[in-house]
């Protein structure tokens, strides 16, 4: 067996992030505007970005997202494999280094890639806000947002965000190795990968919501006045009720269905091309 060099696990993330950025981008805008646009619904949302600038406008964002898709792929997948090695070493059995190293991964990938996600959000809600300052460029949203909040606010809602990851990416990670088991073709990973994308999404999705509001406030003048993830949980449940909390979870976990789906296939045939099979965990493999 033999070890996978660094950067392939690197490159093949890359590619399984943008790959599946590409086809799920405009699922991917109307799902951030039901979250943080509560009283319309996906149709509006869909007219209105239509209005806004055709089929171009359900790619809004979509640099930037394409970005962060990639960077936190690379380095989640990165991650993954060297926590796997270094958690199995304290005797855990599959699933739960899977799980633990699953979110180490998580939370590495989200620290370091935070200020894109939160420029994807700005870029996604943009239509939904009648503010000037709408970002146009990545450039543009960044002297925006270091003129309004300095430093610190590249980082607002960065905490629900490592809160929702925790266990988002360890479920992720678990029940895609648990399915695949050591089927890494692409066909197996893309159904164990629809399925796991699916189940931890729908886990955590009421403290993706509050992550994405907190990411709109951030950005758009403070509209609803959140202080922090507590604030904006009690005002969003009083506001808008709890159940407001799931909306855009249907699109949301199709989304994630096929975009884990896509990212977890483009990885194992990413690696299959540089010279490397998958054996029963990420960082072990066989020559061909």
């Amino acid at each position: 067996e033999n070890k996978v060099p660094f950067w392939h696990n690197i490159l093949s993330g890359c590619v399984a992030g943008a790959g599946a950025r590409l086809v799920v981008a405009p699922l991917d805008l109307i799902r951030i505007r039901l979250q943080v646009q509560s009283q319309k619904s996906a149709l509006v949302h869909l007219e209105e970005a239509f209005s806004h600038g055709g089929f171009r406008a359900l790619f809004r964002g979509n640099l930037a997202a394409t970005y962060l898709w990639m960077a936190y792929s690379g380095v989640s997948y990165t991650a993954y494999a060297k926590a796997t090695k270094i958690f199995q070493n304290f005797g855990l059995s599959k699933a739960p280094t899977a799980f633990v190293s699953g979110s180490v991964a998580g939370v590495c990938a989200t620290i370091m890639t935070y200020p894109l996600d939160l420029c994807r959000t700005a870029f996604a809600a943009r239509s939904s806000f009648a503010d000037p300052n709408a970002p146009r460029s990545i450039i543009g949203f960044a002297r925006v947002m270091h003129q309004q909040r300095g430093i610190s606010g590249f980082f607002v809602g960065s905490g629900s965000a490592v809160i929702q990851i925790i266990p988002y990416m360890g479920l992720n990670f678990a029940i895609y190795e648990a399915l695949s088991g050591n089927d890494k073709t692409i066909l197996g990973s893309g159904a164990a990968g629809a399925v796991s994308g699916s189940v931890s999404k729908i886990a955590v999705y009421p403290l993706d919501t509050i992550k994405k509001r907190l990411q709109v406030d951030a950005y758009y003048g403070g509209e609803k006045g959140y202080k922090n993830l507590i604030d904006c949980f009690m005002k969003t449940v009083q506001h808008d009720g709890f159940l407001c909390l799931f909306r855009g979870w249907i699109p949301t976990v199709l989304k994630n269905s096929i975009a884990t789906s896509i990212s977890f296939s483009l990885y194992n045939l990413t690696l299959n091309s540089l010279g490397v099979l998958p054996s029963v965990l990420p960082y072990q493999y066989r020559t061909r």
